[in-house]
């Protein structure tokens, strides 16, 4: 059985425009492009030489993971608009994303205000919260917070910033005695990130 390592090698990092090789004994994969007689790097990546096949290709350091519909993220409410909420998403089921993607959450409206009575606050900026990826149209990621498992899992008072504890699905500040509503997960408070 042969050694993987022999026919697959990767090299150290390579910048775009570092020579890998001459197109007499490598041809131009992906990542790559042609120079004169020498093959160069196209991207930021590592250097992958395909000796059975005969090919160089820089594959990236980091694959971006996008969000598809039926994820679990987590992020940050970024901004509230009357019906919409950004969200800045931070983790993809459970793992760490740097790939700054904002998700759009579409509140509801109301179809009839009782007389003297708000409308319920779902999330206030600031509020972590835990949303599943309903669709992706127009390159924008559309989140809801239905289900027990979604919604607030951490937020801080608004008025002060105090702690809050949960009192069904409102919360009280534990220094200034706020009341406030939100959307809450069944796990508020007691939820990990990584």
């Amino acid at each position: 059985m042969p050694n993987h390592r022999s026919i697959t090698e990767k090299l150290k990092r390579v910048v775009p425009g570092d020579k890998l090789a001459v197109i007499e004994e490598f041809s131009s994969s992906e990542g790559t492009y042609v120079n004169g007689s020498s093959i160069r790097a196209l991207k930021l990546g590592l250097a992958n030489y395909d000796k059975k096949k005969k090919e160089v290709k820089v594959e990236p350091l980091k694959k971006i993971r996008i969000p598809k519909v039926g994820d679990s993220v987590v992020g940050q409410v970024d901004a509230v608009q009357s019906n919409i909420v950004n969200i800045k998403i931070y983790y993809i089921n459970d793992e760490r994303s740097s790939s700054n993607f904002t998700g759009m959450l579409i509140l509801k409206p109301e179809k009839q205000i009782k007389k003297g009575k708000e409308k319920a606050v779902v999330c206030r900026l600031g509020d972590i919260i835990r949303a599943k990826v309903t669709s992706y149209k127009n390159a924008i990621v559309h989140l809801s917070i239905n289900g027990n498992e979604n919604g607030v899992i951490y937020t801080r008072c608004s008025f002060c910033g105090g702690n809050v504890n949960r009192i069904d699905q409102k919360v009280r500040c534990v220094d200034c005695g706020l009341v406030e509503e939100r959307k809450l997960a069944f796990d508020f408070g007691k939820a990990y990130l990584k």
